[in-house]
């Protein structure tokens, strides 16, 4: 594949956001894969699954999500339905007519393959032919609500009180952060930080139907801190057809720091969603778990 792109292409969004896509690939595709970053990433965190895919004929489009990157914030509410509407309006400019797609999403960008998959369930089995779903969650990620122990919901609560100082006094915040560790220049500013955490503490989805049309996979590092093993768990037990990958070791950051686990799987549900656009249907997981090469550990563990 030509070189990956660092000009971004602009899509103008109704509330004056610009979103900054980078498209990479032939002109006729055979397959359109889109892959959506995670809270306080960019679209480079794809690049070492750009670089590593044999996909020829695959147009792969990277984007920054709103307020991230390259990408500016607009006006609207920050909520994770704001950024499945994005992912549709990516999708809608990059995919014209009878092209498949299959998403990939990371953390906050799992959440918006899941939101979009809830909101306009008609795009799963005709256009969007296949999903990962990277380190993400369906919800349930507010530490601070009820249900948790006590000492749990103090360590949440302490996690809004430092997104309120992010929103309300960033330059504040900025200095906590920077004596701690030096902010990075690619992270976005302190206030979008903390509106976009407190988005992701209000995200829930439980309408997942149209995600069992078509086949998905859920991976996720075994030892991440971030996002928790559990929320995948929950997702594949809720997608009975889904393959969950476990990385032996893995931590939240697996596009940067376990590529080659998240570029086999990339591929595998690239074939699958090829097959599945030609008539096929989603395959059921192998109950007692398989391997993926020299990828991760794959199994499928319905939990309760």
């Amino acid at each position: 594949m030509p070189e990956i792109p660092r000009t971004p292409v602009g899509l103008l969004r109704p509330d004056g956001a610009r979103l900054a896509l980078y498209p990479h690939g032939p002109r006729d595709p055979d397959l359109v894969l889109v892959l959506a970053h995670g809270w306080q990433a960019t679209s480079a965190i794809w690049d070492k699954t750009v670089e590593q895919l044999s996909r020829p004929r695959t147009l792969v489009v990277r984007y920054d999500q709103r307020g991230h990157g390259n990408s500016t914030t607009g006006t609207a509410r920050p909520a994770m339905s704001l950024l499945a509407d994005d992912l549709h309006a990516v999708i809608a400019a990059t995919a014209p007519g009878d092209v498949p797609v299959v998403l990939v999403g990371h953390s906050m960008g799992g959440a918006a393959v899941l939101e979009l998959a809830a909101a306009r369930p008609r795009l799963f089995g005709d256009k969007v032919t296949g999903a990962l779903l990277v380190a993400t969650s369906g919800g349930g990620l507010d530490l601070a609500a009820a249900g948790y122990p006590l000492p749990t919901r103090l360590v949440g609560l302490m996690r809004h009180v430092m997104a309120s100082v992010c929103v309300y006094a960033p330059g504040v915040a900025l200095r906590l952060h920077n004596l701690w560790q030096p902010r990075l220049s690619t992270q976005p500013p302190m206030d979008v930080a903390g509106r976009w955490f407190k988005a992701l503490m209000r995200h829930d989805v439980t309408e997942l139907d149209a995600l069992r049309r078509i086949p998905v996979h859920v991976l996720v590092g075994e030892d991440d801190p971030t996002v928790p093993p559990v929320h995948s768990h929950r997702l594949a037990a809720q997608l009975p057809a889904a393959r969950l990958h476990v990385v032996p070791r893995g931590c939240h950051r697996l596009p940067t720091r376990h590529s080659s686990s998240v570029v086999s799987v990339v591929e595998l549900t690239c074939e699958e969603a090829l097959q599945h656009g030609g008539g096929g249907s989603p395959r059921a997981a192998e109950p007692d778990g398989t391997g993926t090469g020299a990828g991760p550990t794959a199994v499928h563990t319905p939990l309760a």
